[in-house]
């Protein structure tokens, strides 16, 4: 009894600690500016919705609860994300302790190993919808084990089945890729059919599970069948099918190293040593004879489809860094049951030690990066090499500012700002004074649509432009020639923002909407 409530500690306590370090330094000693795409959620919140255009709301609404009660500031915006990140920790430290039995070393192995995944850490630190969709798809593989573990054991397993619909429906809110561990989980179900179909509370458990789970993709349902389902149209132009809204790929443009960057990806984020930890602990739980275990089938099951559906999707086109995230906390405590009674002793040491030492180091210079890259960078450069990537969360203040004084220079204060691009737009939204409604030229401009198309209140152009002066931002003078047609347009030279110069113009637009291209 000592033992588990110890190793609870160390499940409740290690994310928990971390979440209070990210609540301190990225909340408020070092907090970074908003990524374009943080951004665009918060936007999104302005402008509440079932769903939009390429996400589910899930983030926007857990993003609209917290800054409800912390106001629309950085740590307002971010804690909901912080808080996901230690809710899923928390959920893989359980796990490990199904697995191996409460193992002191495998769990201990697994708690550290969570904190030190490189694309966890990363994510963790940003308002995206990879970790909310992380935390339902790790409570939800959870609960799965749990309702196996407790048929085995003659318990019901209503409750446990409940949590599992549940946590999926939240996790589907956020990243409609957690269909992908649904199917997973809902595979392994049925390979242990035989002991579930005959445990306490299975049929109102399968009902209660298959009824969470619809709500959550109910929001989702009707805001596309509304719309003629624009949100099928984009996830078909990201797998580059015939349908989608991105054009298409042809079997025979296959390009190798589309699937060699897709490996590398998956390999690479969860940093290199620990994605190799957790490769051979997934070969290990499926191809070695010794290992019978019913909870390690349910965690491959769990990331397998993932795995192998975006390895399909490597051989149409490129794939996105974060598009197998879900699949790394399944696999981290069969990697760390892997490392403790599979591997040499000396190998063991040597995964645990490389693995901390790169995940302590990653971990607090994200946690300090504001208040380290002013001095780190310059030496970097000085030394030829590439300077932490900063430039994404950082500098849009000061464009905004910039931006400002140009548009109070040339008396146009409250003229419409357009700009080229989804994220500028969002940016110069919360970053601008008053924080206005931005507009988006993207669709005009030959790009494909994004929510701020959907949105009556952003849609561009609309009547309301027509005949009065507007700010471009981004795109060049021969692009918003092309696409606006405007009586007249005037340079007013360019700003730099992400390390690039973005171009600024004051237009004319026509006078009638129908004379519009």
């Amino acid at each position: 009894m000592n033992g588990t409530r110890n190793l609870q500690f160390w499940v409740w306590g290690v994310p928990l600690t971390i979440l209070f370090l990210r609540c301190i330094f990225q909340g408020f000693l070092f907090p970074w500016e908003l990524s374009g795409d943080e951004a665009q959620y918060w936007d999104w919140s302005r402008h509440p919705s079932l769903s939009y255009y390429t996400k589910g709301p899930g983030v926007t609404w857990l993003m609209t609860l917290t800054t409800s009660i912390f106001g629309e500031t950085i740590f307002g915006i971010r804690v909901g994300n912080f808080l996901c990140h230690a809710i899923a920790g928390v959920a893989v430290g359980s796990i490990a302790m199904q697995l191996s039995g409460h193992n002191k070393k495998t769990v201990l192995t697994t708690v550290i190993g969570y904190q030190c995944l490189l694309g966890y850490q990363i994510g963790g630190s940003l308002m995206t919808v990879d970790m909310m969709m992380v935390a339902g798809w790790s409570v939800a593989t959870w609960a799965t084990i749990q309702a196996c573990q407790n048929a085995r054991q003659g318990a019901s397993v209503k409750s446990p089945l409940w949590i599992m619909g549940a946590a999926l429906g939240i996790s589907f809110l956020a990243k409609y890729t957690a269909l992908l561990a649904a199917s997973g989980l809902a595979t392994a179900l049925w390979f242990q059919r035989d002991v579930l179909f005959k445990a306490p509370g299975f049929k109102r458990g399968l009902q209660g599970s298959l009824i969470f789970l619809s709500l959550g993709m109910l929001p989702i349902l009707l805001w596309n069948a509304q719309r003629g389902w624009p949100t099928v149209e984009h996830l078909l132009g990201h797998l580059h099918v015939p349908g989608g809204d991105s054009g298409t790929t042809s079997w025979f443009e296959y390009d190798p190293l589309w699937t060699l960057q897709y490996l590398g990806q998956v390999l690479g984020l969860a940093g290199p040593i620990l994605g190799w930890v957790l490769l051979r602990g997934a070969l290990w739980a499926g191809t070695d004879k010794t290992c019978e275990d019913k909870t390690a089938s349910i965690l491959l099951w769990s990331a397998l489809p993932l795995l192998v559906f975006y390895l399909l999707v490597s051989l149409k086109g490129p794939t996105e860094g974060n598009w197998s995230v879900g699949a790394y906390a399944p696999l981290l405590p069969l990697g760390a049951y892997w490392i403790q009674k599979k591997s040499a002793k000396i190998m063991k040491m040597a995964f645990c030690l490389l693995i901390g030492l790169r995940g302590a180091l990653t971990g607090a210079l994200l946690l300090s990066l504001m208040g380290v890259a002013p001095t780190i960078n310059p030496w970097l450069e000085s030394q030829g090499l590439k300077p932490l990537p900063v430039h994404r969360v950082s500098g849009h203040q000061a464009f905004a500012d910039q931006l400002d004084l140009l548009m109070k220079k040339e008396n146009l204060s409250n003229a419409p700002v357009i700009c080229d691009y989804y994220d500028k737009t969002a940016l110069l939204s919360y970053y601008l004074p008053g924080r206005p409604t931005v507009f988006c030229g993207s669709v005009v401009l030959g790009s494909r649509p994004s929510a701020y198309d959907d949105f009556p209140e952003t849609r561009f152009p609309a009547p309301q432009f027509a005949g009065i002066e507007v700010i471009l931002v981004g795109a060049d003078q021969s692009a918003w020639e092309l696409a606006l047609q405007p009586e007249n347009l005037i340079s007013l030279g360019s700003l730099q923002q992400r390390n690039r110069q973005r171009w600024i113009f004051r237009a004319q637009l026509r006078s009638t909407e129908e004379d519009r291209p």
